[in-house]
């Protein structure tokens, strides 16, 4: 049997993921991502005026997922809509940090509802990105 969060196991306000995971902005996890998507942006491809190279934005939907895997609901469990809100792009070489909390707890229409807040930085501190996650809980036998 898979293990698993229970709903009421979770509060409002409760932060997990101390210390956060790291992910690696690799040229390889890059390039795989670009052709994964098929990603043609002619931006990434080039360098800044100091050398850096930036990682595709929606990158963050890969490194925010350790996060995630960290509070499984039971099967069934839906992943309602996400959004992030970027502070400054990544860049190839950067190590990125994830932390998670659990935003809000409801139930709507007989179903239970996790609202979950992310937040990503690099190696200095400096804000990459910021989400949100609202996932439907699956049920529990």
């Amino acid at each position: 049997m898979t293990s698993y969060v229970k709903y009421n196991s979770m509060t409002e306000g409760e932060e997990f993921l101390d210390p956060p995971p790291s992910f690696q902005v690799s040229k390889e996890v890059v390039k795989k991502y670009l052709q994964s998507t098929q990603d043609v942006t002619v931006q990434l491809k080039q360098t800044t005026e100091v050398g850096e190279c930036l990682a595709p934005p929606m990158l963050a939907a890969v490194y925010v997922i350790d996060a995630l895997r960290t509070r499984v609901g039971p099967p069934g469990g839906i992943h309602g809509k996400q959004q992030f809100k970027f502070h400054r792009p990544a860049y190839i070489g950067e190590t990125l940090y994830t932390s998670a909390q659990v935003l809000k707890l409801y139930e709507k229409k007989g179903r239970h509802y996790v609202e979950m807040a992310t937040q990503t930085t690099n190696q200095q501190g400096e804000l990459i990105t910021t989400g949100m996650i609202t996932r439907i809980w699956g049920q529990e036998p």
